[in-house]
């Protein structure tokens, strides 16, 4: 079974309102095509697929400590609920500015090139060049996406789609 990956940015006084079902209402579904394009086009949501694993070994070079701040932006963050097919993790505004603070320190093209041995082992395979710099770029989209939401003031909701 594998899993899917999205990042969605949101108001922090909504998700005092919110159980997971509306939350996940909010968050448009690659399937409703137009709805998920604008929200990607606008910042708001993150797709890291199923590349999620390898993206996740890049930040954290494989260290299963999740007191480390690279642990953060793919996995880290407080249980926020379930339903029968996702899990939702949120980070509050501190944490995203915690996140967005941290990924502005690190030399994302170096991070994935130290990073090459485990990110092969989440992979599950060899990673080519061309496969290495299209992560180095969703590393650079995941720093952005976190500065952009600490600047707005939001929360992140992490979702995995099984």
């Amino acid at each position: 079974m594998s899993l899917i990956f999205r990042l969605f940015r949101f108001q922090p006084n909504m998700l005092e309102v919110m159980n997971a079902e509306r939350i996940l209402a909010e968050v448009p579904l690659k399937s409703d095509g137009r709805r998920f394009t604008a929200a990607q086009s606008a910042g708001l949501l993150l797709d890291l697929s199923e590349e999620w694993e390898v993206v996740h070994a890049a930040f954290t070079g494989g260290s299963p400590d999740t007191q480390e701040a690279g642990y953060q932006p793919v996995l880290g963050g407080a249980f926020l609920g379930r339903t029968n097919s996702e899990v939702l993790v949120v980070l509050r505004p501190d944490d995203v500015r915690r996140v967005s603070d941290h990924l502005a320190t690190v030399d994302l093209e170096t991070r994935v090139s130290d990073s090459l041995d485990a990110m092969e082992t989440a992979f599950g395979g060899k990673i080519g060049e061309s496969f290495a710099g299209y992560l180095s770029t969703v590393l650079h989209d995941v720093a952005s996406f976190y500065s952009e939401a600490a600047s707005n003031g939001d929360a992140v909701v992490k979702i995995a789609y099984s």
